[in-house]
């Protein structure tokens, strides 16, 4: 008896120690997109972190559709392979670096109209919230939205 306690408590230390020892990384999650310059929100992503390049990357895990979309649910406006696929499940960012506050050489996916971005934001002390600028690479638009932290 006195094993199997003694076994259950190095256990449970051994696992302390190791949730404690894993860094926060306050990016990691679902985040709601909103567009600066309407106030709308667009959809709602999971951001992940790839272990072996440090980049991180997200997928639309909600969409909120725009007043007098057609068919709200594929990227009509996007090009290529994208064209007309499901906006759910889809990868709209990809390659953003940085360290814990501020993010860059992000490539950003913007399904309402289909323009890629490059993008770079600053996450908030409350690391709650982030703004993100982008400027499109075909053309000279830009984008300023808001992350919000779910």
């Amino acid at each position: 008896m006195n094993f199997r306690l003694l076994g259950a408590a190095a256990l449970l230390a051994g696992l302390t120690k190791t949730v404690v020892a894993m860094p926060f990384d306050p990016l990691i999650g679902t985040w709601k997109v909103i567009d600066d310059r309407t106030g709308y929100y667009v959809s709602e992503i999971v951001i992940r972190k790839n272990s072996k390049t440090q980049q991180y990357s997200a997928v639309v895990s909600k969409n909120y559709p725009t007043a007098g979309a057609v068919n709200p649910d594929v990227c009509g406006k996007c090009e290529g392979a994208l064209k007309n696929q499901p906006i759910f499940g889809m990868e709209v960012l990809k390659g953003m670096t940085g360290n814990h506050k501020q993010f860059k050489q992000g490539q950003w996916l913007n399904t309402q109209d289909g323009r890629t971005y490059t993008i770079e934001a600053q996450l908030n002390d409350g690391k709650d919230q982030m703004k993100v600028f982008g400027k499109a690479q075909q053309s000279n638009t830009t984008s300023a939205m808001t992350w919000k932290k779910l």
